[in-house]
């Protein structure tokens, strides 16, 4: 009996995620390079770096993506940024439909420059957007995600007082 209602119940509430699980997969994958290729550069090839994004991007978002790394990698060529390494700590795929779906990527690497012989381990945070193009999940965009710092204190300090109304006053 608990056989037949595992099998029924996933279904009849919204569980069952068959168009959902391998497009899911394809996303985080998708992600997944995004992550590693974005954060594998040298500044001495920039159209190394270009081509191997090109082909995560949407054709828009590759248009944009140019003008940028044109305007950073020149800013950075004296410095000689290398950055590599580039470990995916976690994807999560936030909501996905047939066309379109967004992405959180946790990914840490690591950046030398003129600056910074040894080696410097930067952790970056993102959200991503896709646009299904065919049968490919291609970047839309990408925004950092900032992180968030908890401190300790007085928790008495900041609790909230109840109003008069709540307590029965005037």
């Amino acid at each position: 009996m608990l056989g037949l209602l595992g099998a029924f119940l996933p279904k009849a509430f919204g569980g069952d995620d068959t168009y959902g699980a391998p497009e899911r997969e394809k996303v985080i994958s998708r992600a997944k390079d995004f992550a590693t290729a974005y954060n594998t550069y040298d500044v001495a090839d920039l159209d190394d770096y270009q081509k191997r994004l090109k082909g995560l991007l949407t054709s828009d978002y590759d248009k944009q993506f140019v003008k940028v790394t044109d305007a950073v990698f020149e800013a950075l060529k004296d410095k000689k940024q290398v950055s590599g390494d580039a470990k995916v700590r976690g994807v999560a795929v936030e909501s996905i439909d047939e066309d379109s779906a967004e992405a959180i990527v946790a990914v840490d690497s690591t950046i030398t420059n003129t600056d910074n012989k040894a080696a410097v381990v930067r952790h970056f945070r993102w959200t991503l957007s896709f646009t299904k193009t065919g049968n490919e999940w291609l970047v839309s965009n990408f925004e950092s995600v900032a992180a968030v710092t908890a401190t300790a204190g007085d928790p008495s300090a900041t609790a909230p007082t109840p109003s008069p109304t709540a307590t029965g006053g005037s």
